[in-house]
This record gives C-alpha cells, structure tokens and sequence, in this order.
C-alpha cells in the first residue's frame, strides 16, 4: 500500500487523473458515506495492551495505481471538490483487536438469522460423530447383553477370542469416533484465543502444538495460563483411550452351576444291622467289645494321622451330592475344669529345678479300655526355654470330655475332581455299655458294639501325655500320646523348640466327626435308595452393564459439553471456519510484521531476537479477511 503526504494529496487534487472514487480508508467496508459507522468496540471484554487503549490516528488517504472496485452501496461518483470533505469525514479505525468483533447479543441475533444449512455444515461432522459414539455405545451394551449368559464356545459356536475381540473393536471405535468430534472443539478454542488474546509468535506456536495433542507443550509450558480451556479440551482427547481400556472388562467369563435332583444309591449307613454290615469291632468270645477290627483300624488310622476325611465313595458319580446319615459318638466336653493333682507336671515356675514340664496329658475318668468313660485333659503352650513362652500365639487350658451317642448328617459334594464332606451333629443319649453286660445283664447290642468301637479309637488317641522331664544330668521327652499328631498342634522347631496348641476342643469334636465319616467306606447295612443333587458346572459369559457405561458415560458428558461450547464457540467467533490446515494457516499469516518476527524467531544465532515482544491477534482487517494483526499498524 502507498502513502502519500497531505502535500501529494494536493497535488494529485489539481491533476486531471484523480478520481474520487479511488479514494479507500482502512475500514472501506464499514465506513460508506452514507452509512452510520457502528462501533464494534466490546463493552463485556477488555482490550488487552496498553497501546490498543487509545484510538489509533485516522488512516490517511491512499490512491491505488489501478481503479479499486466500488462497494455496491457506495455512490458511484463525487466530485473533485468533496474530496477533501471525504478525508474529513473517515472516523478513526478501531484497535486491531476489535475489528470483526461483535457483541454477545448482536452475534446471537445474526445467528438467529442466518442459521442455513451452508452456515452450519461445518457443524453436521462433529454432531454426527457424537451421535456415532452413542450409536457404538448402544452397539457394544446390545452385543454384551446377548452374550451375557451364553455358554463359552457352544451357545453359539463362537470363539472366546473372538467375542473379546469385537468387544475391543467396539471400545476402539467409540474413542476414535468421539475424539474426531472433539477434534472440531479444539480447533474452535484454538481460533477463540487467537481472536480474544494478543500473543507473541513463541505463544501462538504452542498453541498450534498443543492443538496437535503434543504432550510436553500442552502440560510443560505457558498453554494453561494463554489457553486453559484448550488445555482442557486436548486433555480429554488424551484421556479417551481409558474408555477403551476399562469397558471391554465389563464383558467377563464366570462358572454357572445348576443343580438338579435325580434318584441314586447310596451306602444306607446302618450301624444296627448285623448281617449285612461289616464289622467296626472285634469282640471276647463275639460277646464283649475288646479292640477294633482290622479294617476299621486301617480307617481309623487314615483319619486320626491324617487330620482329614479320607476319600469317601462318590455313589452319585463326578459333580454330585449325595446325603448319608448314620449313629455314632461325640464328645461333649466342658472347659477350664480343676484338674487331678499332678496332672500337669510338677515345675514351678518361680522355682526352676528338676521336674517335669507336661505340654499334654489326657487321663481317664476309669479303666481306659471303657470308651462310655470320661477323661481329664489339660495342655499348655510352652517352650524348652524359660521366658519364650510369652512370645507364642497358642492356648493353654483344661477339659472334661464325656463320650456320648450323636446322630450324624453329612452331605458329601464331588465338584470338579474335589470333594468335600459338610456335617451336623446331634447328641442323642450316652453311650451303651460294650465292655460289660448292662443293668438287665444284658450282653451289648450290635450297635452299641460298632459304636463303642469308634470311641475305644477316639479315647486311645487323645489319652496319655506330651512332657520332658528334666534333671541335672539333662532332660528326657516323654511322647506317649498318639495325639503328637493332632492337626490342632504345631510342634515348632526353629528358633526356640515349642508346643503351640490350637482349638483343642474344637478339634476333638472334628476328630470325631472324621472317623465317623470315614466309616461310610465301609459296607454298613447295605445300600439304599436316595435322592442325589446333581451338579451341572458351565462356563458362561457375565455382562456387568456398570463397567461397561461408568467409562462410556463419563466419556459421552465430557464430548456434549465441550462439543455444545465449540458450536457457540464457532457460530460466533469462526464462522468464517477457519482451521488449522496449511491453505488456512498460510491465509492468516500473510503479514509482514508477522514475516518479520518469524524470521526473528528463527534466528538462533541471535537470541535477543528469538525473544521478540511483538504481539498478535486474530482480526478482521479492512479486506474483510481474518489475519494475524499486532497492536500497531506497521504496514
């Protein structure tokens, strides 16, 4: 653009190829003649720059070498005599960073009346990839709903692989498609800083970069205090892909069991019949209980030393339970009873010396080979060493345990290759007589005889005693009690060597119970028919619909509301629709002064230059087009 001094003007006024209507201003689209100038000076927000806070000085007149185009409402021709009246009547141009600038209520107006379709279209692609994402959204809970349920490869004949799989593609695809939505809302907020905020050419690049979701401009520099909004908004970009990790886990695999009740046959567990039972004891002259019988001890034995139930028979085959009921004994034992003098040993602790230290020591209330006799038990958590015993977690008590006849229910479950065994017991009565005829001098009956026999085994393992008797040429352990191999003990040997006792009366109740268990092993009374629970165990998909829209959800809010700001945010400060493509970008840079300072920026052999102070903004400037402008008029 030439200038021309008030002289030239002069001079061009007296010669014969001057021409009013040549004459431009630096605002010759809004200040027609005979049009009233509207000032688009904004009132709700400050102009930024101490330099924008004055009026800048009224642009002179300038005289194009070519006839520059006349405006449609302009009058075609002045006469020579009205030029100098034309210069007198430009009003001054407002700041730059003011032009094409509206107020909030006039820009709401003009979107009222021009909401076409050619004004909106650069809005129907973010709206439609919003509805996409809802669309994916609904695809991927109607997809897990229908396989929720569904047995794993069979119902239908399709590969776990392969439902993870398009779960996943469908996670993908909703973040994609939701972040090409907020792609349209970063650009906007770029384009609403670029308009609102002067900034040197080093802010507006990290602006570009931040636009870009570059991850060390966004969050390791200025971009939050320039732009915080447009920090945000990118922040969600890079926050999409948790959607797509998190919901694909709402789709999970889980075991279905279902039981059925079928007919079966199973051990009838009857200790009263003696013909077609085996037999659990061995008998003086087949008339008084004496021991156990070969078989019963094998048994006995497996469930004493082992601390378990043995295997037990699966009648009803793999995946089954099946319920037996038989009489046997229990104890009924009452805790923190005064034991015998001596029971427990004879060391006093005050007075440390020779003597002996009893950890266990179960006596009977009788002859021992009675199993309908009580007997006294006392343990104690100890250690070999004195002043160790404060440091172990154990019990320490006494008891008085009374053998008494119990009726047993137990439900034996094989599920999976495991079997367990459940129970409840009853107390029924004391025991009858086996060792000796009863008060009718009557010999014991058979299942007095089979019962008693199960508590002869009980009594021999719990009595007799765990001690070390110590004296001044050492110490002698005394371990006569087959109870050493109790489950309810631990016998500690590192660091300091102890006896840690568990539940001991719970234990002798357990104990009880897995002997009788493990007589279901054998042939007692026969079989009998039942009804068994039959276990079916299916591997079923399971659809937790909270994991799968918690994600989503969160994800569909976040995209609304940024997407809602970014139409306002274009409608009214973009509507020419400026993005950040390369035509665009070369469109608003096209200024000398901004040359100028690129070619500063990028002098890095001078770095006073690098950190050049001159501020730009997006503005309307006097051809109608949007540019990149500074705070004075340099051209």
């Amino acid at each position: 653009m030439a200038t021309h001094t008030s002289e030239d003007a002069a001079a061009l006024q007296r010669g014969d190829s001057f021409q009013t209507s040549n004459l431009t201003t630096a605002n010759a689209e809004e200040d027609a003649l005979h049009e009233p100038r509207q000032s688009s000076t904004r009132t709700d927000d400050p102009v930024e720059g101490p330099q924008s806070a004055t009026l800048a000085a009224p642009p002179r007149a300038s005289v194009d070498e070519k006839q520059a185009p006349q405006r449609d409402d302009a009058p075609p021709a002045l006469p020579a005599s009205a030029a100098s009246s034309v210069v007198s009547l430009v009003k001054p141009a407002a700041p730059p960073s003011t032009q094409g600038r509206r107020s909030t209520q006039a820009s709401l107006k003009a979107i009222r009346k021009d909401f076409s379709y050619p004004r909106i279209k650069p809005v129907i692609f973010p709206l439609v990839c919003f509805i996409g994402g809802v669309v994916l959204a609904l695809g991927h809970h109607l997809f897990n709903h229908w396989a929720d349920g569904r047995t794993v490869g069979k119902s239908p004949n399709i590969s776990q692989e392969w439902i993870l799989r398009v779960g996943t593609a469908f996670a993908f695809a909703f973040q994609a498609i939701l972040a090409a939505s907020l792609s349209f809302v970063v650009c906007q907020v770029l384009w609403y800083y670029a308009r609102r905020k002067y900034m040197t050419l080093q802010d507006l690049n990290t602006l570009y970069l931040v636009e870009r979701r570059d991850i060390i401009p966004t969050f390791r520099s200025n971009a939050a205090a320039r732009a915080p909004f447009l920090v945000l908004v990118v922040t969600f970009c890079l926050m999409l892909p948790i959607a797509a990790i998190f919901s694909p886990a709402s789709l999970s695999v889980a075991f279905l069991v279902t039981n059925n009740s079928g007919s079966c046959v199973v051990s009838a567990a009857n200790v009263t019949d003696g013909t077609n039972s085996t037999r659990i004891y061995s008998a003086d002259d087949g008339f008084l209980l004496s021991g156990l019988s070969g078989p019963a001890l094998k048994i006995t034995q497996r469930a004493l030393f082992g601390g378990a139930i043995p295997p037990l028979p699966t009648f009803c085959g793999d995946n089954c339970i099946y319920e037996a009921s038989m009489d046997s004994m229990a104890f009924e034992c009452q805790e923190g009873v005064t034991l015998p003098a001596g029971q427990m040993g004879t060391v006093d602790p005050a007075h440390p010396g020779p003597g002996t230290r009893t950890y266990w020591n179960a006596t009977s209330d009788g002859p021992s080979n009675d199993p309908t006799l009580p007997f006294y038990v006392g343990w104690m958590t100890d250690a070999y060493t004195d002043g160790m015993t404060q440091y172990l977690n154990g019990t320490t008590g006494s008891a008085y345990c009374t053998p008494m006849q119990a009726h047993y229910n137990f439900s034996v479950q094989k599920l999976n290759g495991i079997q367990t065994v459940s129970y409840t017991a009853s107390i029924t009565g004391p025991m009858s007589p086996a060792t000796n005829f009863d008060q009718n001098n009557d010999q014991p009956t058979h299942a007095a005889l089979q019962i008693g026999a199960i508590g002869l085994a009980l009594r021999n393992y719990f009595l007799g005693s765990l001690s070390v008797t110590s004296n001044p040429a050492g110490s002698r352990d005394d371990y006569n009690s087959s109870v050493i191999s109790a489950p309810f003990l631990n016998v500690s040997t590192i660091g300091v060597e102890s006896f840690i006792w568990g539940d001991v009366v719970g234990g002798i109740k357990e104990t009880a119970a897995n002997i009788t268990a493990s007589m279901l092993l054998l042939n007692l009374g026969g079989m009998k028919d039942s009804t068994c629970i039959y276990t079916n165990q299916d591997l079923v998909y399971s659809y937790h619909w909270l994991g799968l829209w918690i994600p989503y959800g969160i994800a569909l809010f976040i995209v609304a509301i940024s997407l809602l700001f970014g139409v306002l945010i274009f409608l009214r400060f973009n509507p020419e629709n400026l993005t950040t493509s390369l035509s665009d970008t070369i469109g608003v840079t096209r200024n000398p002064t901004f040359d100028a300072s690129n070619h500063k920026a990028n002098d890095t052999l001078n770095p006073a230059a690098v950190e050049d102070p001159t501020r730009f903004i997006l503005d309307k400037q006097a051809d109608g087009r949007s540019k990149f402008a500074t705070q004075k008029d340099f051209s």
